[in-house]
């Protein structure tokens, strides 16, 4: 079993990641227009404010309910995994801009830094299956 310290590390990594998706959400629904300036997005007509809802909205919800259901079904990992294997993927997605577009705004590299490493680390701190 995974130390008390390490299980504790990883609840928190995935309760903040979802926090953060949560967070996101309500703000796109308060101020779509703002939101989506903060993210270098311009929302053209209905298709483009529709489709930045699908993804900010119903999407970053649908990744607050599995994250904050891995934290709290902390010991069946693979829950957990799958969540923070999809920040991990969405920080390499950045990384492959940064190589392929470019350096972005200082603020995508640091959220890079942070999906990366709390995602990463999150997935070292594996809890370890209980035997019975």
């Amino acid at each position: 079993m995974a130390s008390p310290i390490t299980n504790w590390v990883r609840w928190l990594m995935l309760a903040g990641n979802g926090l953060t998706f949560f967070l996101i959400a309500c703000y796109v629904v308060y101020d779509i227009h703002n939101a989506a300036y903060l993210y270098g997005y311009t929302l053209n007509g209905l298709g483009g404010l529709n489709e930045f809802r699908a993804v900010y909205i119903g999407f970053w919800i649908g990744l607050t309910i599995l994250f904050w259901t891995s934290a709290k079904k902390l010991q069946l990992a693979v829950l957990g995994d799958l969540a923070l294997a999809l920040v991990l993927l969405q920080s390499l997605g950045r990384l492959v801009s940064m190589a392929v577009d470019g350096m972005p705004p200082r603020r995508f590299v640091f959220v890079f830094f942070l999906e990366f490493g709390t995602s990463l680390l999150g997935l070292l701190m594996r809890p370890r299956p209980t035997t019975t």
